[in-house]
C-alpha cells in the first residue's frame, strides 16, 4: 500500500481511503463505491440497480428532491462534469468533486455521500418520474451496435448470468415494475460491508478521517445480510461463433476472444507478469499498425489486448474493423500474426524499443506523482477496493520497472501468446451489415479460416527500421528581434527575424510537459472549389507519410523511447502545428516541427492506405440513421454549400496525392507569418537557443496572407424539416437559431452565460418534470472570423409521440426567460460555476495554451484572459433576457426532427 494512502475500515465494515493531494488546489474528490451492480439484480429488477443510482439525485434525507443537485450546483459545481454517477455488472460508483475553502460545505459533501449511502427516500412520484428518465436512457442506447450485442453476448458469456443483466436492464421491467422491487435492491445491496469511501484532494488525512467517522459511524450493520455472490462464466471445450448483421450497422468487423482465469495481481512476480503482458500487446499492436498503413490494408484498425472481462473472468482479445466482404482475410491476418509470433517470437530490435518506451513512460508518471490529478488517484483506489488492483504507489512502481524491465527476455514474451490462444473457450465475434452485396461468412467460413491459418506456412518478421539522424543539416539560426513582456501574467512575446513570432508561458504546472501550438492565417479557405478536397487532407495525407526519409512506421521506431509528438492541421481560416514533449525531448520536438515545414514526404503507399481506409470507413454512411440525420442538418443549415456538403465514399474519387501534398507545401512553405505559443516547465534560457535555431530557421517569404471568405450565409425565416430515417422508437431533435452578432470578450461570456442558465432550465422542465428527455445540449458559438456572427443550437432526444410536447415546452421556457426571467438562483449558479472553472483553469497548462491561442487570434488583449471574473460578476438577468431576445430569435431558426421510418 502506497505510504501516501490511509487505508481504515469502520466498525460496520465500511472501507475507506484518504489521499492528500494538491491537484487541483481546493478541491476534494469524494467517491461512494457499492459493490453491487445489475449481476445482482432479481428477474423484477433487471435495470432497477441502474434505476437506483438515478434515484439517490431525486431526493434524500436531507436534501429533498432536486435538493441535491441545486445545491451542488449553487456552490459552482457542474452537473455531468463535477457530480456523476455509473452502474455496471458489478458496480455502482457516485462522483462528486467539493470545493475544500469552506468546512460548511465541505461537510455537506460528506453529507452527500452519507445520504446515498443509506438515506435515499424513494419518493413514489419521484421514482414514476424517474422511470421515464431511464426509459429515454435505454431508448438513446437502441440502435445496431445494441440490437447486435443483444444476439452476441449469450454467445460470448454463454451460461452465466451476466449473459442477461446488462446494466440498461429490460424495458419492459422498467415500464411496469413494483416500487418495492427498486427498494428490494437498495436494502439489500447497499450496506456498508460493500461499500468503500475514497477521499483524495486538498484536505488533511485528519480532517478527512473525522469527516468519515462523523458520517458513516453511524450506519448499522447489516443484520442477516444476502450473500454477495460472485457469478462464474463456465469454461467451455470448443469454439463458439456468434455472427450478428443489421441493416444499420455502419461497419464490418470481427474479433476472437480467448475466455481465461482472472489472473492474480498480488505479489512481485504477479506485477512482473502483468509487466510482460504489457510489452508483449504493445510490440503485437505495433506489428498491426504496420499492416493497417499497407496501400490495400487488410483491416482499417485492428488491436491486441488482455484484460478483465467481466469480474470473474478474463479474455485475451484479437480485433479488426475491416472493409465490407472481408472478413475472412481480416481474421486470417490476426491470426496469421498470432502465429508468426508464436513460432518465430518478437525481434529483440522490437523488443529493445519496447524497454525504453516503457521505462520512459514510467520515468514520466513518477516525475509527475505530486502534480496527478486528484480523480486519476481515485479510480485507483476504487480498483483496489473492487477488484484487488495493488496501489503501491508509483516511487515503488518506477523502481520496479526499473527493476524487472531490463531482465525481460524474448523467450518468456513470446510464449505468451501460446498461453492464451487455446482452442477451448475460444468466440470468435462477427458484426457486418445486412445487405445484398456484402457477403457475411457462415460458421464453416470462419472454420476455414482457422483450419488454412494452421496449416499455411509463415516467415519471420523483418524489423524495418532506418538508422540515421532526424535532421542531417542543422538549420540556420535566425535570432530574437524584439521582446515584449507582460511581467502580470508571466508571459513572453518574442519577434524572430524571419517574422515568426513566439508566445511563452512558463508554468510549473506539470513537471514533465511543454505544450505547444501554432497558426498562420489562411487554411483551406484559399483552395479553389475544385481543389478544396485535396486541401482538406493534406495535413492528414502528409503526417500519415512520416517525415524526411522516415516512413511513419520508421519515424515511430526511431523515437521510441522519446516523449515527443507533433501533428501539422489545416482548418477552414488557418494552418497550424501543434504538439508536446517532455522537456528531456524538447529539441526533438522542435526538430519534428522543423521538418514538418521543411521536409514533408509524399509517400505514395501512405496516400492509397489512406484512402482505402476512407472509403471503408463509409461505406456503410447511409444506413446509419444518426449520421444521415447529421449530415441532413448540415446541408439543410448551410443551405446545400458545395463547400460545406457532407462526404460520402464518392468523395474519394477526388483524392489527388500531388494536390494534397502541393497544398501543405504552400501553406508551410512560408513561416513568417506564423504565431507559435509554448506553455510548460521550461525556463526562456532553457528555450531560447531551440527556438533561434528551429523555428528562426524556419522559411520565410513574408507574403502577407490573410484567409478567404468562403462560407455560407446563415438561413433566414423558420425552417423545419422531417427526417425518415431508422427502426428504433427514437427521435432526435435539433433547433438551432442564427444570425449577425457583435464579437468580444463580453459576448462571449454572454453567450456562454445563457447556454448554461438554459440547459439548467430545460433539464429541470423537459427531464425532471416532465420525464421527456435524458439529456439536453444547448450550445453557443460566437463567430468572430470570416463573419461576425452567432448560432445557438439545442438538441435533445425523446420518443417520437413527444417531440412536439417537449419542443412545445422548450419554447414555453425561452418566452418566459425573455418576457420575465428566471429567478436570480440560476445566473448566480451559472457565475459561480464559471468562477470555479476559471481557479482550477489557471493552473492548466491547456487552458492558457487555448486562452493565448484565442487572444492572438482574435487580435485583443492578452489581458482579456485574466478579466473572465469581471465580466461574469458584470452579468445581470436583464442582460440574460436581452441575450435571449437577441440569441434566440423565435422567427429565424431551423428545426430538423428524426423519426423512425415506420
Amino acid at each position: 500500500l502506497d505510504t501516501l494512502v490511509v487505508k481504515g475500515k469502520l466498525n460496520n465494515g465500511l472501507t475507506y481511503y484518504i489521499r492528500q493531494n494538491h491537484k487541483p488546489e481546493n478541491r476534494v474528490e469524494l467517491r461512494l463505491v457499492v459493490n453491487a451492480g445489475s449481476i445482482l439484480e432479481d428477474d423484477d429488477q433487471q435495470g432497477l440497480a441502474h434505476l437506483c443510482e438515478h434515484m439517490a439525485f431525486n431526493g434524500t434525507k436531507h436534501f429533498h428532491k432536486q435538493a441535491l443537485v441545486n445545491f451542488l450546483e449553487s456552490i459552482g459545481m457542474r452537473f455531468g462534469a463535477d457530480l456523476n454517477a455509473y452502474t455496471s455488472f458489478d458496480e455502482t460508483v457516485y462522483m462528486l468533486q467539493i470545493p475544500t475553502d469552506n468546512d460548511t460545505i465541505l461537510d455537506k459533501g460528506f453529507l452527500v455521500l452519507e445520504d446515498w449511502a443509506h438515506n435515499v427516500t424513494y419518493d413514489p412520484e419521484e421514482i414514476d418520474k424517474e422511470r421515464g428518465v431511464v426509459i429515454e436512457e435505454w431508448r438513446l442506447g437502441r440502435g445496431a451496435s445494441q440490437r447486435m450485442r443483444d444476439k452476441q453476448l449469450p454467445i460470448l458469456l454463454k451460461g452465466s448470468r451476466y449473459a442477461h443483466r446488462l446494466p440498461i436492464g429490460q424495458k419492459a421491467v422498467l415500464d411496469t415494475f413494483k416500487h418495492e422491487s427498486l427498494t428490494r435492491f437498495y436494502h439489500d445491496w447497499y450496506r456498508p460491508d460493500l461499500m468503500a469511501v475514497v477521499v483524495v484532494g486538498d484536505i488533511s488525512v485528519a480532517q478527512a478521517e473525522q469527516l468519515i467517522h462523523k458520517h458513516f459511524d453511524q450506519i448499522p450493520e447489516k443484520q442477516n445480510p444476502k450473500e454477495r455472490k460472485f457469478y462464474p462464466v463456465p469454461d467451455h471445450d470448443r469454439t463458439l461463433y456468434a455472427i450478428a448483421t443489421d441493416p444499420e450497422a455502419a461497419s464490418s468487423s470481427v474479433s476472437v476472444y480467448y475466455l481465461l482465469d482472472r489472473s492474480e495481481d498480488k505479489t512481485n512476480g504477479d506485477y512482473r507478469q502483468s509487466i510482460l503482458e504489457q510489452v508483449y500487446n504493445s510490440m503485437f499492436n505495433q506489428r498491426l499498425r504496420e499492416l493497417s498503413r499497407k496501400a490495400d490494408p487488410p483491416f482499417i484498425f485492428a488491436y491486441s489486448q488482455k484484460g478483465m472481462l467481466v469480474r470473474t473472468k478474463d479474455a485475451y482479445i484479437l480485433g479488426a474493423m475491416v472493409k465490407d466482404g472481408q472478413i475472412e482475410r481480416g481474421l486470417d491476418t490476426l491470426l496469421t500474426e498470432a502465429r508468426r509470433v508464436s513460432e518465430f517470437g518478437f525481434t529483440q530490435s522490437e523488443l529493445e524499443r519496447q524497454k525504453k518506451a516503457m521505462l520512459r513512460y514510467m520515468e514520466k508518471l513518477f516525475n509527475e506523482r505530486n502534480k496527478t490529478e486528484s480523480r486519476s488517484y481515485a479510480s485507483e483506489y476504487i480498483r483496489n477496493f473492487l477488484q484487488n488492483e495493488p496501489i503501491p504507489g508509483i516511487a515503488y512502481e518506477y523502481e520496479l520497472y526499473k527493476k524487472f524491465v531490463p531482465g525481460i527476455k524474448l523467450e518468456e514474451i513470446n510464449s505468451l501468446g501460446k498461453s492464451w490462444m487455446k482452442d477451448n473457450n475460444r468466440v470468435i465475434l462477427v458484426n457486418a451489415p445486412q445487405k445484398p452485396d456484402v457477403p457475411v461468412p457462415t460458421e464453416q467460413d470462419l472454420k476455414q479460416v482457422l483450419d488454412k491459418v494452421a496449416r499455411e506456412t509463415v516467415t519471420a518478421y523483418k524489423d524495418d527500421v532506418v538508422n540515421a539522424p532526424l535532421i542531417e543539416r542543422p538549420p540556420k539560426p535566425g535570432k530574437i528581434v524584439k521582446e515584449k513582456k507582460y511581467e502580470d501574467l508571466g508571459v513572453t512575446e518574442w519577434t524572430l527575424s524571419n517574422g515568426v513570432k513566439v508566445v511563452l508561458k512558463p508554468t510549473d504546472f506539470k513537471n514533465d510537459e511543454i505544450r505547444f501550438t501554432a497558426f498562420s492565417p489562411g487554411g483551406y479557405s484559399l483552395a479553389d472549389d475544385k481543389d478544396l478536397v485535396p486541401a482538406r487532407i493534406a495535413d492528414d495525407i502528409v503526417y500519415s507519410s512520416g517525415l524526411g526519409k522516415f516512413s511513419r512506421t520508421q519515424l515511430q521506431k526511431l523515437l521510441a523511447g522519446k516523449i515527443a509528438r507533433v501533428s501539422p492541421n489545416i482548418s477552414n481560416l488557418t494552418e497550424g502545428i501543434s504538439g508536446s514533449a517532455s522537456p528531456k525531448d524538447l529539441e526533438t520536438m522542435f526538430q519534428l516541427v522543423y521538418l514538418s515545414f521543411t521536409e514533408p514526404r509524399m509517400d505514395s503507399t501512405a496516400f492509397l492506405s489512406y484512402k482505402t481506409k476512407y472509403i471503408a470507413s463509409m461505406e456503410n454512411k447511409n444506413a446509419d440513421p444518426a449520421q444521415v440525420y447529421q449530415d441532413s442538418v448540415t446541408v439543410i443549415f448551410t443551405g446545400n454549400h458545395p463547400r460545406y456538403r457532407p462526404w460520402d465514399a464518392s468523395t474519394a474519387k477526388q483524392f489527388d496525392l500531388v494536390k494534397s501534398f502541393q497544398f501543405y507545401k504552400d501553406r508551410f512553405g512560408d513561416a513568417s507569418d506564423f504565431t507559435f505559443i509554448f506553455v510548460g516547465n521550461f525556463t526562456l534560457e532553457q528555450i531560447r537557443p531551440l527556438i533561434e535555431k528551429y523555428l528562426g530557421g524556419l522559411p520565410a517569404l513574408h507574403r502577407n496572407e490573410h484567409w478567404m471568405d468562403r462560407t455560407f450565409g446563415y438561413p433566414t425565416g423558420v425552417i423545419r424539416k422531417t427526417i425518415k430515417k431508422g427502426l428504433e422508437p427514437k427521435s432526435i431533435n435539433t433547433i438551432i437559431f442564427s444570425g449577425k452578432a457583435e464579437w468580444s470578450e463580453q459576448n462571449e461570456t454572454l453567450l456562454t452565460a445563457l447556454t448554461r442558465v438554459l440547459t439548467i432550465r430545460l433539464r429541470e422542465k423537459l427531464r425532471e418534470e416532465k420525464s421527456g428527455l435524458y439529456s439536453i445540449g444547448v450550445r453557443g458559438r460566437l463567430q468572430h472570423y470570416p463573419r461576425q456572427r452567432y448560432t445557438v443550437s439545442i438538441r435533445f432526444g425523446c420518443d417520437p409521440k413527444r417531440v412536439d410536447e417537449l419542443t412545445k415546452e422548450m419554447f414555453v421556457q425561452i418566452d418566459s426567460l425573455k418576457n420575465y426571467g428566471y429567478p436570480e438562483e440560476y445566473l448566480e449558479k451559472v457565475k459561480k460555476m464559471g468562477v470555479r472553472e476559471f481557479e482550477t483553469n489557471l493552473k492548466k497548462n491547456s487552458f492558457w495554451l487555448h486562452r493565448l491561442k484565442a487572444v492572438y487570434f482574435n487580435h485583443e488583449d492578452v489581458h482579456e484572459i485574466m478579466r473572465l471574473k469581471e465580466r461574469l460578476q458584470k452579468l445581470t438577468m436583464k442582460d440574460i433576457q436581452l441575450a435571449a431576445e437577441k440569441f434566440l430569435n423565435e422567427n429565424n431558426y431551423v428545426q430538423v426532427v428524426l423519426v423512425p421510418e415506420k
